[in-house]
């Protein structure tokens, strides 16, 4: 029984992150669902912007959107939300100097979710464009964006964040973040990605629900809700937006907690999730998302039972168990960082125990607490990314 429960482990390990990307993979090359990008109807558009004591850089984001507005030909409006701010982030909005930017200005910080929620809900055009301040766009993304609603089918739409990684540990997390980006890609062939970038996305207006406050994963609640109607959520990559990675690891842990902690808070808030009748991609939400929420407890009971089953192959992964786990650990210390096995193995080290501490935040009651802010440096401006 110990053996098997082993494999078990060993299984729930494997799965997400090999088996699940291989069938996938298998399935797109039998039946591929391609959007049609040329012709066909371009819809007005909404930006909604959701901004709290971004002074320095809603300016602009204002103005880079006013200009893709402009080069798409397409009616459209930009809304910015300051969400309780006290350092003139809306008085610095309407001084960018752009005659289409609407200030909605809420007296308290209510956080992203109901922010999102209260712009779009003052949004007049057919498409909501959402974005956050701190990262920059190519100068064609818009339109590319807006170019996948000829098809009736696509309810929303997700572009191509591309980051620059920082070395060391974050050299890794930036390869896993091209394998997310493989894995939504895929997903949207074969019907619809589970999520999207928050950063860089649209949706057709009459679709968006409102977010609950305290919502975590807007950009993961929301889509699954246009899915649920019946609508394709797919991902473009030639929609390109720019960001970076946090200098520092811990900074990045932090905010992976806060990500796989509103993995656990979107279970409770969406239940009919797991009731395959009720979610088209109820497959690939389980596997991509669920699955990972186990890979850090199976990881520590193959640790476990390596340790007491008997015989040399028992002994033998449990060596590369401890090995792996201690070259992870020589890495987040600072050691090897140069290697790319190190950084790997560093960065599935902190993703996996981010995992696992997600868990007892939510447990506890904190995941939705109001989140502070990391100050770190974008290429080519200043921004602040959410932690916990």
């Amino acid at each position: 029984m110990l053996a098997i429960a082993f494999w078990l482990c060993v299984a729930c390990v494997v799965y997400p992150y090999l088996v699940y990307p291989l069938i996938l993979a298998g399935l797109v090359r039998k039946r591929v669902r391609l959007v049609p990008h040329g012709g066909g109807h371009r819809p007005s558009v909404s930006v909604v912007l959701t901004a709290r004591n971004e002074a320095a850089s809603i300016g602009r984001r204002v103005r880079e959107f006013a200009a893709l507005i402009a080069e798409s030909g397409q009616p459209g409006e930009i809304i910015v939300v300051s969400d309780g701010s006290t350092d003139g982030t809306a008085n610095a909005a309407r001084a960018a100097g752009v005659e289409i930017v609407r200030v909605l200005e809420l007296p308290d910080n209510v956080g992203k979710a109901a922010a999102l929620s209260a712009g779009c809900n003052e949004a007049l055009h057919e498409v909501l464009v959402l974005a956050d301040t701190r990262q920059t766009w190519a100068p064609d993304a818009l339109e590319r964006l807006l170019e996948n609603f000829a098809d009736p089918t696509v309810g929303g739409v997700s572009g191509h964040l591309i980051l620059e990684s920082g070395p060391g540990i974050l050299a890794g997390v930036g390869l896993y973040w091209r394998f997310e980006k493989w894995l939504r890609r895929t997903e949207s062939c074969l019907h619809s990605s589970i999520g999207l970038t928050g950063a860089i996305c649209a949706v057709r207006r009459g679709l968006f629900r409102p977010i609950p406050r305290g919502t975590l994963l807007d950009d993961v609640y929301w889509p699954l809700l246009v899915v649920m109607q019946g609508y394709r959520i797919v991902h473009d990559e030639r929609a390109r937006a720019f960001d970076r990675l946090p200098d520092r690891v811990r900074d990045e842990f932090r905010r992976k907690v806060r990500t796989l902690s509103g993995n656990f808070q979107l279970l409770i808030r969406l239940p009919s999730l797991l009731i395959p009748w009720r979610n088209p991609i109820w497959w690939q939400f389980v596997s991509h998302k669920l699955a990972r929420l186990l890979v850090p407890w199976t990881l520590l009971g193959a640790l476990g039972l390596a340790a007491v089953l008997e015989g040399p192959l028992y002994r033998a992964l449990f060596l590369i168990q401890v090995v792996t786990y201690l070259v992870g650990l020589a890495g987040v210390l600072g050691f090897g960082t140069r290697s790319r096995a190190i950084s790997v193995a560093s960065s599935f080290l902190v993703l996996n125990t981010a995992a696992w501490m997600a868990f007892w935040v939510w447990f506890s009651g904190r995941a939705s607490q109001t989140w502070g802010k990391v100050a770190y440096e974008a290429p080519g401006a200043g921004f602040l990314e959410d932690a916990v």
